[in-house]
């Protein structure tokens, strides 16, 4: 198995489904461990995890790997002491520089995991102000696409020319002969709220790429229109 499932839910649900999940999990097996990477802002899961990873030290009785997860130095690290039964990444991914390292090495220290992330909805929409798209700090953007007859997470960079999409902004004269227009025929409005949590469940394998992308303005543009449609984690 790979990538189980891809939903758009309510954040406080699905936090509270996963911890209920997998304090059943730990209760049919003492030796279960969960792991958490980069939980220190907000150790929702604190109750059933056993290990954390965090550039940053911390108060806790769990065990602790510090370390830069854009570096394989803390993953080897973790590595050494065994598989841990479940990995959570929660909000982390979209804020770092290179989160392919991190993406890489989660099934080789974790047999299953969840991703918690912004839906790309909401990083195109004026859901915390109404100048700007998103969060101004994210860096990337996912979904998860059918491929093959499975799921692969996508993964796309965040530049600045998610603001051509913004409509609270008039456009540059001319813009949509050159850009192409400024709607996203995809976008859900209505799944941009930032309670909307996009989930990702993994076991075994997390396939991903990360498409190719220039520094051409009008390639950046089309690739938010065309890469990040087809979605499968959207409600029907």
């Amino acid at each position: 198995m790979t990538i189980t499932s891809a939903t758009i839910v309510n954040r406080a649900d699905v936090r509270s489904a996963l911890v209920d999940e997998l304090k059943a999990r730990k209760r049919a097996d003492p030796n279960y461990r969960v792991i958490d990477i980069g939980g220190r802002h907000n150790p929702w899961a604190d109750e059933v995890t056993d290990a954390y990873v965090d550039v940053f030290p911390f108060a806790t009785g769990k065990r602790l790997y510090i370390g830069d997860i854009n570096d394989e130095v803390v993953w080897r690290n973790v590595q050494r002491d065994g598989m841990y039964d479940f990995a959570i990444i929660s909000h982390v991914l979209e804020d770092i520089r290179y989160p392919m390292t991190a993406l890489r090495w989660m099934p080789q220290i974790a047999r299953s995991g969840f991703l918690g992330l912004p839906n790309r909805h909401t990083e195109f929409a004026n859901g915390v102000s109404e100048y700007w798209l998103g969060q101004s700090h994210h860096s990337w953007i996912f979904t998860v696409v059918e491929q093959g007859g499975a799921n692969l997470l996508r993964a796309v960079p965040k530049f600045a020319c998610v603001e051509y999409f913004n409509h609270a902004r008039p456009a540059p004269e001319d813009a949509e002969d050159q850009y192409g227009p400024r709607m996203l025929p995809w976008l859900r409005p209505e799944l941009a709220g930032r309670d909307h949590e996009f989930g990702v469940r993994w076991e075994g394998d997390l396939p991903f790429e990360v498409p190719d992308y220039t520094l051409d303005l009008a390639a950046q543009v089309d690739m938010y229109r065309t890469l990040l449609a087809g979605a499968v984690e959207d409600p029907e």
